[in-house]
């Protein structure tokens, strides 16, 4: 059995998609985990009863919320920051301003206050895993309906290097992945063939990750005791960094 039995597991964003696979990844291994949703409750319930699980819904943009959950799930091991808006869904009418708030608020601001809670509790055990899930729009230059997504996702990389620092003493590890195209439902609802095939022509591997694959890279990071402070890009090959 891995060596990952009876760890608690805190998956934000995980009713669907990248995280849904992440909860089922670490279920997988022997832990117990906690599916945390702001949208889609059936969902939610849905996941955490196929894996034995729990369903917690929580806006982790909201501390008093966040603290509130930390509090009620208990001693969390392993927290994967999966947790995002989508760029596609902004509001019709709402202003630039409101949008960028948005955006930070839900992909900058919650990742900080569950990491930071989580740190808090990983330092009394001297041993913790942090896993942010970031995306390769924090290297390519953003269009600008992915401006505010791809600011929120680089700022992800300075807090985890921030929390990678902190942890250090007591055992306990930040790092982010960085995927690329992820085959998701969503995805492959929301792009036609041909916007499709144009994606893929930009991938020098020619294919898109399924959301299992990015899993097992998630799972990779936590397994690791030595690395921290680092970003992992997945994405085929569509950015190299030197």
């Amino acid at each position: 059995m891995s060596e990952f039995k009876g760890k608690t597991v805190l998956v934000t964003g995980g009713s669907r998609g990248l995280g849904e696979a992440v909860c089922r990844k670490f279920t997988a291994e022997g832990c117990r985990v906690v599916v945390n949703y702001a949208h889609g409750r059936e969902a939610a319930e849905a996941v955490a009863r196929s894996i034995g699980g729990t369903a917690y819904g929580c806006d982790i943009s909201d501390e008093a919320a966040v603290e509130t959950m930390f509090r009620e799930i208990g001693s969390i091991d392993i927290l994967v920051n999966n947790a995002r808006i989508d760029p596609y869904k902004r509001s019709a009418g709402m202003r630039d301003g409101e949008w960028w708030d948005a955006v930070m608020a839900v992909n900058l601001k919650g990742a900080y206050l569950c990491g930071k809670l989580a740190l808090e509790q990983m330092k009394t055990k001297r041993w913790g895993r942090m896993v942010h899930i970031s995306s390769i729009w924090a290297y390519q230059p953003p269009n600008e309906r992915m401006l505010s997504y791809a600011a929120a996702k680089s700022a992800m990389h300075a807090l985890s290097r921030g929390f990678a620092a902190l942890g250090a003493p007591y055992g306990v590890t930040s790092n982010v992945l960085a995927p690329g195209l992820i085959l998701t439902d969503l995805c492959t609802e929301r792009l036609t063939p041909e916007m499709m095939q144009r994606e893929l022509d930009t991938i020098p591997l020619r294919r898109g990750a399924p959301p299992g694959e990015v899993a097992e890279a998630v799972f990779d990071l936590a397994k690791s005791g030595f690395l921290t402070g680092e970003v992992v890009n997945l994405n085929g090959g569509a950015f190299m960094r030197p």
